[in-house]
Order: C-alpha cells, then sequence, then structure tokens
C-alpha cells in the first residue's frame, strides 16, 4: 500500500464505500462489452425465443454501442427498458422485455465471483463497527435486480447499496457520492471510497472523500488517490486496525 497524503485519515473514517466490479467482484469479461455483442444478444434471442437475422444484429449492435460508455462517454444514466425497447422497435417485435434482458445479462455475469479476499474483509470491517457502503456504475442500465445479484453473498455486510440507475447520473457526477454519505450518515472526511478506476477517484476527491484506487495490476497508476491498494485487506492499513 502507498500513501499520498500526509493527513492521518485512519482516525476518522466511520464508512467505506466501494465500487463493485473489479473492487468487490471479479468479472472474466473486458470492461468494454463491444466484442461480445454477438454472442450476448444471441443468448438474449434465444432465451426469448427469437431467430437473429445478421441485419438483426447489426441494428442492436448500433443501439448497443450507442449506450455504451466505454465508446460514448456520459454521466447521466438510461434503464435496461429504454435500451431493449429501442433494440426491439428496430427489429419490429413485441416480446416479452424481462425475458429478453435477463438473457443478456446473464450471458455477461455468469463468471462473477468475489475475490478471495473480499468477505474477509468486510467481515472484519463490520466487526470493527465501520460502516459499509455501494455506488456502482451498472452496463447499458442494467435492473438492480440483475446488478445487484452479484453482490448477494455479501448483502449481510453492506448497509447501503446504490446504483448508477437509482440517482441517474454515473461517476464521477456527485449524485452517487451524495446519496452515499446521506445514507450513511457520515462527512465526506469519515468515508473512505475505494474503487479501481480514474471516475472512482474523481467523483471522490470532487466531495472531499478519501480515495483509495485498488490496483491488482503492476501498472502504475496516479489518478491523484489518497491511497493505493495492491488488496481489499491493505485497507486495515489505513484504518489502523
Amino acid at each position: 500500500m502507498s500513501e499520498n497524503t500526509s493527513q492521518k485519515q485512519e482516525k476518522r473514517i466511520k464508512a467505506i464505500g466501494f465500487d463493485v466490479g473489479h473492487t468487490l467482484i471479479k468479472y472474466n469479461n473486458p470492461l468494454n462489452w463491444q466484442g461480445l455483442y454477438r454472442a450476448g444478444l444471441e443468448h438474449a434471442a434465444a432465451a426469448a425465443n427469437i431467430t437473429l437475422s445478421e441485419d438483426m444484429i447489426s441494428a442492436a449492435t448500433d443501439v448497443l454501442l450507442k449506450y455504451n460508455t466505454r465508446v460514448n462517454y456520459r454521466e447521466w444514466e438510461t434503464t435496461s427498458d429504454y435500451i431493449f425497447n429501442e433494440i426491439l422497435k428496430k427489429w419490429g417485435l413485441h416480446t416479452d422485455l424481462y425475458t429478453l434482458k435477463t438473457g443478456f445479462y446473464s450471458f455477461f455475469k455468469a463468471d462473477a465471483e468475489p475475490y478471495p479476499e473480499t468477505i474477509d474483509t468486510m467481515e472484519k470491517l463490520k466487526q470493527n463497527g465501520i460502516k459499509i457502503g455501494i455506488l456502482t456504475d451498472v452496463a447499458y442500465g442494467m435492473d438492480n435486480e440483475f446488478s445487484l445479484e452479484d453482490i448477494a453473498v455479501l448483502a449481510d455486510f453492506i448497509d447501503v447499496s446504490i446504483t448508477s440507475v437509482d440517482v441517474g447520473y454515473r461517476k464521477p457526477n456527485s449524485a452517487g457520492y451524495l446519496k452515499l454519505l446521506d445514507s450513511l450518515k457520515v462527512t465526506p472526511y469519515e468515508m473512505l471510497f475505494i474503487g479501481d478506476e480514474e471516475k472512482d477517484i474523481i467523483g471522490a476527491k470532487k466531495l472531499g472523500i478519501v480515495s483509495a484506487l485498488i490496483n491488482r495490476s503492476k501498472e502504475t497508476k496516479d489518478f491523484g488517490q489518497d491511497y493505493t491498494l495492491d488488496s481489499l485487506s491493505g485497507i486495515f492499513s489505513i484504518l489502523d486496525l
């Protein structure tokens, strides 16, 4: 763990906010799903009993690309119903929206699992009276029913779970962080926020929230974070636990 601040933040921290993907939960899929659209759409179509043509795949790909934040940056959030209704309109079909969405999202979430140290870390935090919150951006307006399924195994440790769909904005917009602070009833200086991307750090720093970047690679990453961790277990050095 490295530290970029001389202040003793650990004396004030009462709550920790976590990003989810690649912070608490490991995914085998890339951050940008573009290369997997065809497979995901085929999985969704099979679930909804739809036979796809090449034109249908092309039309759906155009819609998905429009809402792909790795390609087209945005801070406002959309909903899965909006995206998949747009796809169905392109296809000229009326079918069960829920089945189609479930088929698509389940393809990308099949291999999700917590990092080896996640559960032990959260258990120890709760034992020491630290509040735990989640603030996560979801892919393609994914409903909470699907996005929060990945952290169901952690539910007993989490006090508050907030997604970009809940607030209508994505990180680094301040809306989600403010809602998280309010829900956990702490000030910015009493919360440590941990994520794996630049936007996690930028959003926290905007509000004076103590920030930590989880970096499990050997690549140097400096986004102005207060701390850098190579494992979640490094939290305890920050908190002096």
